[in-house]
């Protein structure tokens, strides 16, 4: 495991600031962005050997974007104590306005949560993300990066409102040992790698407002590179077929999230295919003095019966799924993009309880 460097994210806030940009901004109809989005957490948890969580931990994503006509490159760099990855790395091409037909490794468009939220902890109110939205290299049970081409259109309809439709297929993660291992653009990939489909019809009551209401589906075709989890599973493969519902509303001082997804998981070589539900719910209310306070429930239906959800448990005292989680949180934003963050919870895993309390500072550069 590569050791962290703050000189590294020195860099990254050096190269964020204004004049950084110059050079992207030189011709009419182009511009670029740079953003730099920073976060340190503390955590404990009863029950659990905190053998990853014991120290406060430290993360920062790099988001950049360059448009010139109707080319556009983006892309995200993830950096922890542990890993570097460059998450998303995209080449798109607008044919009319708001179509935008993308190349590369992408966040799938089946996530209600993480096409909003992404890597950076400053873009979302509470500290944790619902586990059935989890990454792959955190035991997330859901393929979340997927490489090949990704369509984005937004229309018009009606008078201020709007129709979003995004399609993704390419090749799907492979299932490793205890997690999903997504096609890496700068290592390597010694997992074999298969079909992936998934797409989002959303509807927006303001064509540039952020509420939204939609129908997600997934389906995504998983071979098996590791000797525990062809044992665990009994199965050279799994196809995940997920569909969902979801709503983000926002009428202000509320925001409502709301989802639920239904997985069907057929596995090779076995006739037994097994389906689960999960599910979650997060208020938020902002307050004066710039308190926003927040809310979670998220709850499931047949995952403890799941052998493909077990065979990301590593049964080690930490919690990797949870069944049921309901969380309670307060962030402060203290000064201008800057923030601090505390939540408690309580989980219900495969096979333990635990009450978790966290506390998070983040900010947004520049």
């Amino acid at each position: 495991m590569p050791h962290f460097s703050l000189r590294e994210i020195s860099l990254c806030i050096a190269l964020s600031l204004p004049w950084a940009n110059s050079a992207f901004a030189q011709h009419e109809h182009s511009s670029s962005d740079f953003e730099v989005f920073v976060a340190a957490e503390a955590f404990h948890g009863t029950r659990q050997t905190h053998r990853e969580d014991a120290d406060p931990w430290v993360n920062a994503d790099v988001v950049f974007g360059l448009t010139k006509h109707q080319f556009r490159v983006f892309g995200e760099y993830y950096i922890t104590p542990n890993e570097r990855d460059l998450e998303r790395f995209q080449m798109g091409f607008e044919f009319v306005p708001e179509t935008v037909l993308w190349l590369g490794r992408f966040h799938q468009p089946a996530s209600a949560w993480n096409t909003e939220h992404h890597h950076g902890q400053y873009l979302q109110t509470d500290i944790t993300r619902p586990y059935i939205e989890r990454w792959e290299d955190e035991h997330g049970i859901i393929p979340q990066h997927i490489t090949g081409a990704l369509f984005e259109s937004r229309q018009s309809m009606g008078k201020d409102g709007a129709i979003q439709l995004s399609g993704g297929v390419g090749a799907a993660p492979a299932l490793a040992d205890r997690e999903m291992d997504a096609i890496d653009l700068i290592g390597s990939n010694p997992g074999r790698h298969r079909l992936s489909v998934t797409g989002r019809l959303a509807y927006l009551p303001q064509y540039v407002g952020a509420s939204s209401t939609g129908l997600l589906f997934g389906h995504d075709d998983l071979s098996v590179s590791s000797a525990r989890t062809l044992a665990s599973l009994h199965s050279n493969a799994a196809k995940i077929s997920l569909y969902g519902a979801y709503i983000d509303w926002i009428a202000e001082p509320w925001r409502i999230v709301a989802v639920n997804y239904y997985v069907d998981v057929a596995l090779a070589q076995t006739t037994r295919n097994e389906s689960f539900m999960s599910g979650y719910l997060q208020v938020e209310r902002q307050l004066p003095r710039q308190f926003t306070v927040f809310g979670r429930l998220e709850t499931s239906a047949r995952m403890q019966e799941s052998r493909y959800v077990a065979s990301f448990d590593d049964a080690d005292g930490d919690i990797e799924i949870a069944l049921r989680r309901q969380a309670l949180g307060v962030r402060w934003d203290y000064t201008r993009r800057q923030a601090l963050t505390l939540e408690i919870s309580h989980i219900v895993s495969l096979t333990q309880t635990s009450n978790e309390l966290r506390a998070q500072w983040s900010a947004a550069i520049p």
